[in-house]
């Protein structure tokens, strides 16, 4: 494959967007990027590795599907979960990269969550609520992992950061084989 033109996301929340943005120039500046709407199949807030990473799986294979009529090389998909890591509630995300043969999944860095937010995820619903009822203010832009390190850290650089290095077979394509 000769380097992705046209990169298709499996969402067109801005803040996703920014992330695939900023992972895709890196290695192609002149490639462009778009996002669908396109289901996860997995909860609205996902609890665990294997609901979080389907989702992003999912999202990548469908927005691939989606951008088919425009000559989309790439899908990738973005999503957020919260999973109980040695004890501890976290919050952290997937990416996940497929052009229709190879697919790979990153991890994003982790942040971890109050225990009682941790704790009303398995009651069901979102995260946004509790963050809200604790007196934060939400911000989408931000996400919990803005509001949690005080800006230090911005949702789209975490899931930026894990779109380089899941972008890594398309960037060093001689090093990785499909078979």
């Amino acid at each position: 494959m000769t380097s992705p033109q046209k990169i298709m996301v499996g969402s067109t929340n801005e803040a996703k967007l920014k992330a695939v943005l900023a992972g895709v120039k890196a290695y192609w500046p002149t490639a462009e990027v778009d996002g669908a709407t396109v289901q996860s199949g997995v909860p609205d807030q996902p609890i665990g590795l294997e609901q979080t990473m389907q989702g992003a799986l999912n999202r990548a294979r469908a927005a691939l599907a989606s951008g088919a009529a425009t000559n989309c090389t790439l899908g990738v998909g973005l999503e957020g979960g919260v999973m109980k890591l040695n004890g501890q509630w976290v919050m952290m995300g997937f990416v996940a990269v497929t052009d229709g043969e190879r697919e790979y999944t990153v991890p994003t860095a982790g942040t971890p969550l109050p225990r009682a937010w941790g704790q009303a995820m398995l009651a069901g619903g979102e995260l946004r609520p509790h963050v809200v009822a604790s007196g934060m203010p939400y911000d989408y832009a931000k996400g919990v992992v803005g509001l949690l390190t005080n800006d230090n850290v911005k949702r789209d650089e975490g899931f930026a950061m894990a779109l380089k290095c899941a972008l890594a077979p398309w960037a060093n394509p001689d090093v990785y084989t499909t078979s």
